[in-house]
């Protein structure tokens, strides 16, 4: 009878000492995740404040580069080339990766983009809003109507409507609520919120082709976006490849220039919208963030039209009908207004997902569309 006890007691104690281990092996691997956690948090936290602090240091190279800018060459890089060849240096703000006189690290690549190349909204006539409009939706003469009607709505101060517009009711009666400005727009953004202008952008990215900085409606075509260009009227998309790509080669001085391969009917439409000289004080600084030193920016893809001569098939529908691919790229975005070589520039607004422009022409040879034309 002892010896029986003393056996469960012995079972009681083996049963005790098990569950004690099973436990300590519970709390010692509940800790070794925790470890592995917090290491991950501490290392993605590190990589931040790293990633934070490389965005801040190219965005205030990028702004020195702005000042350096306005500043003449030196005498010896002047003589190095000829009057002929040389270009505009502020010609270099079209949306190209730059190399900037201060260093900045590897980990980025810093474009800038000046808005010139960009209509300006607050600048159009009516007539020019009614060509801008045409170009998105055809000839709808009521359509194109309305439209104007709800952008005089929008603007103007007093609460009576026009024949086809919206006013103060019409926006309050919407899922969420919300007022007319009354008042000129102040953010490109803004005129998804008029009436039919929604319906009328669809799938565009307008902060690309649109601007409410500068002085003029009128843009540059040396430094002009593709979503800008496929706005105006007399261009199509061979027409707007054919001006991104051969800018890089030489800068455009008059309509002579774009009369080499823009039919006579194209360029009488898109004359009154051409400006040679302009340049915009109003600059957005764009910083995309590279993983590694080795990396490309993160890039998403969506299939478009444009045939290049180094296209993979796994990228094309068709192998014979290669395609290039539109790239989508995000980047940290700052709009300033530089105010003179001793002052910090103005920030006019900052876009931390900021969309850039399309840049699919800069998978296109220049050579391949000079045989084009």
């Amino acid at each position: 009878m002892l010896s029986l006890k003393k056996t469960k007691n012995k079972g009681a104690i083996l049963i005790i000492v098990l569950w004690f281990i099973v436990l300590i092996t519970v709390i010692v691997a509940t800790l070794a995740i925790e470890t592995r956690v917090s290491a991950k948090i501490v290392s993605h936290n590190k990589m931040g404040v790293q990633t934070w602090n490389d965005t801040l240091q190219a965005l205030h190279a990028a702004e020195m580069e702005l000042l350096i800018n306005k500043m003449p060459d030196p005498p010896s890089l002047s003589q190095e080339i000829s009057l002929s060849e040389r270009k505009n240096k502020k010609y270099r703000f079209d949306g190209r990766i730059l190399k900037l006189a201060y260093p900045i690290p590897e980990t980025v690549n810093v474009r800038i983009y000046n808005h010139a190349g960009k209509i300006n909204l607050l600048r159009l006539s009516k007539k020019r809003r009614r060509e801008l409009f045409e170009k998105r939706i055809g000839n709808q003469p009521e359509q194109l109507d309305a439209l104007e009607d709800a952008w005089q709505d929008w603007i103007d101060k007093d609460d009576l409507k026009h024949a086809n517009g919206a006013e103060k009711d019409y926006y309050e009666s919407l899922t969420p609520p919300y007022e007319p400005r009354n008042a000129p727009i102040e953010t490109v953004e803004e005129i998804l919120l008029i009436k039919g202008f929604a319906e009328v952008f669809k799938g565009m990215d307008i902060n690309n082709a649109f601007t409410v900085y500068g002085t003029k409606f009128t843009i540059n075509p040396n430094l002009a976006t593709r979503e800008a260009l496929m706005m105006l009227p007399g261009l199509d998309e061979k027409t707007i490849t054919a001006i991104l790509i051969l800018r890089r080669e030489k800068e455009f001085k008059s309509h002579e220039d774009l009369n080499v391969f823009i039919e006579p009917e194209q360029l009488a439409e898109l004359r009154s919208w051409i400006n040679y000289r302009y340049i915009n004080k109003y600059y957005t600084i764009a910083i995309q963030i590279i993983r590694v030193a080795s990396e490309k920016p993160i890039q998403y893809h969506i299939k478009a039209d444009i045939k290049t001569a180094n296209d993979s098939p796994e990228n094309t529908d068709d192998a014979d009908n290669k395609k290039v691919l539109k790239v989508i790229q995000h980047a940290y975005m700052v709009t300033i207004s530089p105010k003179g070589s001793n002052k910090f520039p103005q920030i006019l607004m900052v876009q931390p997902y900021g969309i850039l422009p399309d840049t699919r022409h800069n998978l296109i040879s220049i050579n391949d569309i000079k045989s084009d034309l």
